[in-house]
């Protein structure tokens, strides 16, 4: 009866610990925010809008999702380590997770985040007073936390099974249930960002010269319609430029590498909603690799018949199964489209 007693609740003993820490985690992260604004400043002054600051709301919301698997490496502690020295670790997993933390959010921010803003005073000068179209792209979510929040999902969803079988079948009823109800909980906030980000997005048609970007995790390649063609026997040939934007490389991405393409799907659809893929391809194929700067084009040929109205493209990456569920994918479900009016 009394080490029962001596024993520390399930979820209770940890959440005291982790949530009061959750506010020294939340501060220091706030902090380093604040400095990186401070010390440059006006670099991030055009981050200072109502759309990017909704953007950091939810990066801070993925932040505090991150340190939710401190609950995690207590629940397992609880279940295999004495007291005294589960009480011990809490500390340590704490302080590198704080670590880690740090590193994530400085890398992210100087690495993603920092070159995308002008560098000069002069050229902030003149992006504030020349309004400027916003970039049509292929994400409405950073696409390295969306690849990152995928294979976490993943990972946790593997451990987490595993943990319940392991539980069962050593006996810990408890433990497996709790297990299982952090499924539940994870699958539920996943799939919540995963169709929460696609039902904010928007069906797009962009005009002529138009470009559409898409993300290549380290850098982006931009497509766009430079010319359409309609022929008397009724083909239809339009010309699509690929381009490497050197402005968008990670800094740590090397100059001279080239970049292979994913592989890309091109479709015509008319009014109506019918679908028509190329017959024929001139020019560069879209899966040649491209260096920084370097750009080509391609000529796409499709047969339509004489009433075929209100074309439009839709140039999107073949989708394979993950992109189905990755958040923010143009390809995921429910997720709207970014086409060209031809």
């Amino acid at each position: 009866m009394t080490s029962t007693s001596q024993e520390p609740p399930i979820l209770s003993s940890p959440a005291r610990f982790w949530e009061l820490r959750r506010l020294v985690y939340n501060a220091i992260l706030t902090l380093v925010v604040l400095l990186w604004l401070i010390l440059t400043w006006p670099h991030f002054q055009l981050a200072l809008t109502l759309s990017s600051l909704g953007k950091f709301a939810v990066l801070a919301l993925l932040a505090n999702l991150c340190y939710c698997a401190a609950y995690a490496a207590d629940f397992f502690m609880q279940a295999v380590l004495p007291i005294a020295l589960h009480r011990r670790l809490r500390w340590t997993i704490w302080v590198l997770g704080m670590l880690l933390a740090l590193v994530v959010e400085n890398y992210w921010i100087a690495d993603e985040i920092y070159p995308d803003f002008p560098q000069t005073a002069a050229h902030l000068s003149q992006r504030l007073n020349v309004m400027t179209p916003p970039i049509a792209s292929n994400m409405n979510f950073p696409a390295p936390l969306a690849v990152l929040g995928f294979l976490a999902a993943c990972g946790g969803a593997f451990l987490a099974v595993a943990s319940v079988l392991i539980f069962w079948l050593a006996r810990k009823p408890k433990f497996a249930r709790i297990a299982t109800i952090a499924i539940g909980a994870g699958a539920v906030v996943y799939f919540a960002l995963l169709f929460g980000f696609s039902v904010d997005s928007h069906a797009t048609t962009l005009a002529r010269g138009h470009e559409k970007y898409f993300c290549e995790i380290d850098c982006h390649l931009a497509y766009s319609v430079v010319d359409v063609k309609m022929q008397s026997d009724g083909r239809y040939i339009v010309t699509l430029r690929t381009r490497f934007d050197e402005t968008t490389t990670s800094p740590s991405r090397p100059k001279d590498v080239p970049l292979a393409p994913s592989p890309r799907a091109v479709h015509l659809i008319d009014s109506s909603g019918h679908d028509y893929t190329p017959v024929s391809t001139q020019g560069t194929p879209l899966t040649t690799p491209l260096k920084p700067a370097d750009s080509y084009t391609t000529q796409l040929e499709f047969n339509l018949p004489k009433d075929a109205t209100g074309l439009t493209l839709l140039v999107n990456t073949v989708p394979g199964w993950p992109d189905h569920v990755v958040i923010g994918d143009e390809n995921s479900w429910l997720h709207k489209k970014t086409y060209f009016a031809l």
